[in-house]
């Protein structure tokens, strides 16, 4: 978010920019953490925060996918449009997950690791779970973009499940936007960061 204004940088960015500083010398032993447990069942967490850059007004999109109990790969990003609506925010966001998710179940299926049923996406917006089950478009939502109604194909192929989750159990919340200590933590623990120095000793 700061590197957005590197060409003409304030005082309040520069606090930033120290404060994002004081957190990586803190956490310089973190990382993390893969022990070989568990099984090996796909599973990510799909969110995004509702005109969240004040500038443009543009969303955030953030997912994360876990092997087991395992994190595996992450994304935060900007959405390259402004939502009319949350819902649109998260089936956005929820879009790029599930061409995520697609892209992991086929490098899974390579390495042998068929899975044996749907890869589960956690979402927290109910609008958004009913959106890609229904194939009927309502007012408020037949704007969005058609390339996102991909997660509606992927449903209905029996390869992905979008399935309830609530906000305080979204592990992407960490990725759209800026959260209060508790929950970070909380957060940040259930990606497998821990202090890797602490674990060893």
């Amino acid at each position: 978010m700061l590197s957005q204004f590197m060409s003409n940088p304030s005082e309040i960015h520069w606090m930033g920019v120290k404060r994002i500083f004081r957190y990586l010398r803190g956490t310089s032993k973190y990382g993390l953490v893969y022990d070989g447990s568990g099984d090996l069942e796909l599973t990510g967490f799909s969110d995004a925060d509702w005109a969240g850059d004040i500038n443009t007004r543009r969303s955030t999109s953030g997912y994360v996918f876990q092997l087991g109990k395992f994190t595996i790969t992450w994304s935060s990003r900007k959405q390259a449009t402004v939502a009319k609506s949350s819902t649109e925010a998260e089936y956005v966001a929820l879009s790029t997950a599930t061409q995520e998710g697609i892209w992991l179940r086929r490098l899974l299926i390579n390495l042998d690791l068929k899975p044996s049923s749907p890869t589960v996406i956690f979402e927290d917006n109910q609008g958004v779970i009913d959106l890609s089950k229904n194939p009927k478009h309502h007012d408020r939502t037949k704007h969005i973009d058609v390339s996102h109604h991909f997660v509606r194909e992927r449903v209905a192929s029996n390869e992905i499940a979008v399935v309830y989750c609530p906000t305080d159990e979204m592990a992407a919340d960490i990725l759209t936007k800026g959260l209060s200590t508790i929950k970070f933590h909380k957060f940040r623990n259930m990606l497998g960061v821990y202090d890797i120095e602490h674990l060893t000793s």
